[in-house]
């Protein structure tokens, strides 16, 4: 495409950009989420270059004691340290482009055409006690994080991210333990290094970008992530040593499934019995440096939505899902640089119920293994560059793989990303996602609906804007 139809076709989005600029410039500075509001600090302190999600060494501190620094009082008498109520909104506007928007690459009416509004989310939580705090949100998303049939365009809204913790400390002369527990709704929302699927580095991209996710493991993957309710406890030793122990379950009713939204196994999603969870880690911190790495895994046992249990025959009514796998991180954090990277590596051993078999599965056990890492660097906490990569690998199950045309989970893909943050409050970025391998196949050989194909006929490209105020 010829740079001046990009600008013709991409003009209604830049002017809707440069008016969120100018929103942005005319906010209050003071102005700034829920949590920097009770604690005073900068959203750099806490975050990477100011940027959201990735955690700095004080802002895993601040989360792994239970969200309560900062001005006690904030929480009882609703209101702040600048008389304003203790919630915050996100904005995210966003236009994605098409490679391919023939109907056989599944992207024939996708969204592409406008520069709209995709997700609100509203947040509150922060210090409750002394030792207790929360971690609340709330989503409205227009397309339920599909972005690329136009079958699925099903607006959803509900209960999003949210935790309540209690910890608390002993610090001595020659150590500090940080110790606590947790109830929330997400297998991987209690990492504080962003290497776990709930807090991926550019989470607002990535989710909204691409045209073909590769497949993931029930841990890493949607299955795990929604519908569930999880209590767990964990200990920090000397910002070296952690160590966490928890267990899932899917909440449909009772005082928790507030936390669920009521949400079930329908739509295919399995429901989850009682499923432990761990994570182990080693974590050094040196001047603006610090490195992590550890080990994190979950024994899934998820059965079909609607299917009773019968534990009397547990292969037959019970799928598991084995996942351990391998993460790390690194910091460099100095203004006005400030550099990030992560990887992680799963492994997975699904063992299917005869229930599932010839439904939802072909083989009685399948493998997959994903692998994600990525690179960030962000000058100043205004400019920033970002580079993701996705790949899986695996047993071939079509009925497993769905929307791979050969049956194959081989898949890779990469994810460039630049973003601009005028104020602290906002972003504003462009993402390009493209696949170098799709289901096994690297060549114009995929056949979909007897076209053929190549893996870059699902490329994406999204620009989008989120405020955060």
């Amino acid at each position: 495409m010829k740079l001046t139809s990009l600008l013709k076709r991409a003009r209604g989005s830049i002017l809707v950009l440069l008016g969120v600029v100018s929103l942005a410039v005319s906010l209050d500075a003071s102005a700034i989420p829920v949590f920097a509001r009770q604690t005073g600090f900068k959203c750099v302190a806490c975050h990477v270059g100011g940027e959201y999600p990735q955690l700095t060494s004080l802002g895993r501190m601040f989360k792994l004691t239970g969200y309560t620094m900062g001005n006690a009082n904030d929480i009882f008498n609703l209101t702040t340290n600048v008389d304003r109520p203790p919630v915050a909104v996100m904005l995210q506007a966003a236009r994605q482009y098409y490679t391919n928007t023939s109907p056989a690459a599944g992207n024939g009416s996708a969204p592409s055409s406008s520069f709209d509004m995709q997700v609100v989310s509203l947040f509150t939580g922060g210090h409750l006690t002394d030792n207790i705090g929360a971690f609340v949100q709330w989503t409205w998303n227009k397309y339920d994080g599909n972005i690329t049939s136009g079958s699925q365009y099903t607006q959803s809204s509900g209960i999003d991210n949210t935790e309540f913790r209690y910890a608390d400390r002993i610090v001595t002369a020659d150590s500090d333990l940080i110790y606590g527990v947790y109830g929330n709704n997400r297998s991987t929302m209690s990492d504080v290094w962003n290497s776990t699927e709930n807090w991926t580095s550019d989470w607002i991209g990535y989710f909204n970008g691409g045209g073909a996710p590769a497949p993931t493991t029930f841990l890493m993957g949607s299955s795990a992530q929604h519908g569930m309710v999880g209590v767990g406890a964990y200990v920090f030793k000397d910002k070296t040593w952690y160590g966490e122990l928890g267990v899932y379950k899917s909440v449909t009713h009772g005082p928790l499934s507030f936390m669920t939204g009521g949400a079930t196994g329908s739509g295919g999603v399995p429901e989850l019995d009682p499923s432990p969870y761990y994570r182990f880690a080693y974590n050094k911190e040196w001047g603006p440096h610090s490195f992590e790495v550890g080990i994190h895994g979950m024994t899934s046992y998820a059965h079909n939505a609607g299917t009773a249990v019968a534990y009397s025959d547990w292969s037959g009514t019970i799928n598991t899902y084995r996942d351990i796998g391998l993460d790390a991180q690194y910091q460099y954090v100095l203004d006005p640089h400030y550099f990030s990277a992560h990887f992680r590596y799963t492994h997975e051993d699904m063992n299917n119920s005869s229930a599932l078999i010839g439904t939802s599965a072909t083989n009685p056990t399948d493998t997959l293994n994903e692998t994600w890492a990525d690179v960030t660097y962000i000058y100043k906490a205004k400019y920033g560059a970002m580079l993701f990569y996705h790949g899986a690998t695996g047993s071939s199950d079509a009925l497993m793989n769905p929307t791979s045309p050969t049956g194959s989970p081989n898949w890779q893909s990469w994810m460039p990303s630049v973003f601009w943050a005028p104020v602290q409050n906002v972003r504003i970025g462009y993402m390009y996602t493209f696949y170098t391998q799709l289901g096994g196949v690297t060549g114009n050989t995929l056949n979909m609906g007897g076209t053929a194909l190549s893996p870059h006929d699902f490329n994406t490209s999204m620009l989008y804007a989120t405020i955060i105020y």
